[in-house]
């Protein structure tokens, strides 16, 4: 879909009046998650935003501006502190938001940094890339699920990478014994696209919109703050620290800007056009068929053991800060 039909969509979904709107963003503190964010306060009126972040004090000035820029709109900007990297964390953001409101229209989960040089785990145990990229999200959405179904047009998105499914190890779904990078993006891109069938599936009033979209290369003007580290070996170090160095090149280049990223999730959100049920949508805001990996997995029902694989690692996580 060209960019000028997205922009006139949106801008005709703006002129409609929407308000009385209740939308959740996490990781919208920067980059593409921020950008949406940015254009979402200016498509509503009257409506409350929730963002979850790690430190308001470090991010200060560009909730003002979020706020200033929400106010002319009349809508309200609520931030959460959270780490969503913890299971613990999501589940009281969502108890605050289920305690204050009685619907969710929008909830929107953006990408978070990725390690480099060796898996990083969190309190709870968790690897953190997994976790920010696939079971805090997912948690996110099973706990505000009844708020959503509460709405009259709810949409879920994912911002990762829908329509990139790739081969999992099918013998370590959480990569317990076999983590890496790019086994990380395939598991977390697998594990979304069949656990937003599995929702779709019990959704019985067909209601919502679970969208898992993938960016394409976005020009966020985001500086990376993890670096690779030295301890994996000088070899490693030196080819990650390369390949940051000729990624961000072509990002920089021949990327998308990070307005334009803003623009159509921000139409993914808002547009009628996404009928209720689990969808793949490219760069290009088009829905497409499962690719052959994700339909061989539904037909063999992963969608099932996904779910229960997710519904057995937050009850660890849990755990483990109960006891911590």
């Amino acid at each position: 879909m060209a960019l000028a039909k997205v922009l006139a969509a949106n801008e005709e979904f703006a002129r409609q009046n929407p308000a009385g709107c209740v939308a959740v963003f996490m990781g919208a503190t920067a980059g593409i998650g921020e950008s949406t964010l940015k254009r979402m306060v200016t498509l509503l009126d009257n409506s409350t935003f929730y963002v979850l972040g790690r430190n308001p004090t470090e991010i200060a000035s560009k909730l003002e501006q979020l706020r200033i820029s929400a106010s002319t709109h009349q809508n309200k900007i609520v931030f959460i502190e959270a780490q969503v990297s913890l299971i613990a964390d999501v589940d009281a953001a969502c108890d605050r938001i289920i305690a204050d409101e009685n619907k969710v229209d929008y909830l929107c989960m953006s990408p978070g940094g990725m390690p480099f040089g060796g898996a990083v785990y969190t309190n709870e145990g968790l690897e953190t890339c997994f976790a920010v990229s696939y079971y805090s999200r997912l948690r996110m959405v099973s706990k505000l699920l009844p708020l959503l179904r509460r709405s009259p047009g709810p949409h879920v998105l994912s911002i990762l990478n829908g329509t990139l499914e790739k081969p999992i190890n099918e013998d370590d779904l959480g990569l317990d014994k076999s983590w890496g990078i790019t086994a990380v993006v395939n598991h977390t891109t697998v594990c979304t696209s069949l656990a937003f069938d599995y929702l779709s599936k019990q959704d019985e009033a067909n209601k919502v919109v679970f969208l898992h979209a993938t960016p394409g290369f976005v020009s966020t003007d985001t500086p990376r703050k993890t670096r690779p580290s030295r301890q994996s070996g000088i070899l490693w170090w030196a080819f990650i620290s390369t390949m940051q160095v000729v990624s961000g090149w072509i990002i920089y280049y021949f990327g998308m800007a990070v307005k334009d990223s803003g623009e159509r999730h921000s139409y993914h959100l808002t547009s009628s056009t996404f009928n209720a049920g689990s969808w793949q949508v490219n760069r290009h805001s088009e829905v497409l068929p499962p690719n052959e990996v994700l339909r061989q997995y539904q037909e063999r029902g992963w969608a099932e053991k996904v779910w229960d694989h997710s519904l057995r690692v937050w009850d660890r996580a849990l755990a483990t800060s109960r006891s911590s």
